[in-house]
């Protein structure tokens, strides 16, 4: 006796609930995303073969030369980070509200002289660089602003690696100056950062 087929049915799935999934995920992923901010000063360093990265690492203090020959300093250690505003505002016997600690922490770097401290912390990091406070940090043997600045956040934190960020156009003789600051501290180890370049064939 012959057997008999099954007749086969297509199988049908009701995906509503997985778009449903799929747009409260989007839309959690757009909403909790933090963008990154536009960049205070911007740096083309010169380029190098070196395949050594930085981008996994933490606890560096970033010290930035720009093509005017401004230096710029950050770290990515917040404790350091706010240690260095509470020496510096104790050296210049400036009390720091709420609003003045909201805006030094919004603002990735310190690239003013300490006598504009006050102002620059009143404002938005936007508005610093708006007006023209973003000069640099004093790094020269008469005011060696920057000295006090890296010793404040070594104090903190002795284990914080320093890397140097150039801009191609940069005066030689002000990355020189920084080298020699960090070399009165002692730090004579530090990583130079650069832009990807091919090997060549």
């Amino acid at each position: 006796m012959p057997k008999v087929k099954a007749k086969r049915q297509s199988v049908s799935l009701d995906m509503t609930a997985m778009c449903d999934v799929a747009f409260l995920l989007l839309t959690f992923f757009m909403l909790t995303a933090k963008f990154k901010p536009e960049e205070a000063v911007t740096i083309v360093p010169p380029t190098s073969i070196s395949e050594k990265s930085l981008s996994g690492e933490k606890g560096v203090i970033t010290i930035s030369v720009g093509g005017d020959g401004a230096i710029y300093m950050g770290t990515d250690d917040k404790a350091a980070k706010e240690y260095m505003l509470e020496r510096m505002a104790n050296r210049l016997s400036i009390p720091v509200t709420a609003e003045m600690k909201k805006n030094y922490d919004a603002s990735e770097i310190v690239g003013y002289p300490a006598g504009a401290l006050r102002q620059v912390l009143n404002m938005k990091p936007s508005d610093a660089k708006a007006k023209g406070f973003l000069k640099g940090i004093p790094c020269d043997s008469v005011n060696n602003e920057l000295f006090l600045w890296v010793s404040y956040a070594k104090l903190s934190n002795p284990a914080l690696k320093v890397a140097i960020k150039g801009d191609a156009n940069s005066n030689y003789k002000v990355f020189n100056q920084v080298v020699g600051t960090l070399q009165d501290q002692n730090i004579n180890v530090f990583q130079l950062i650069t832009s990807p370049e091919g090997r060549p064939q």
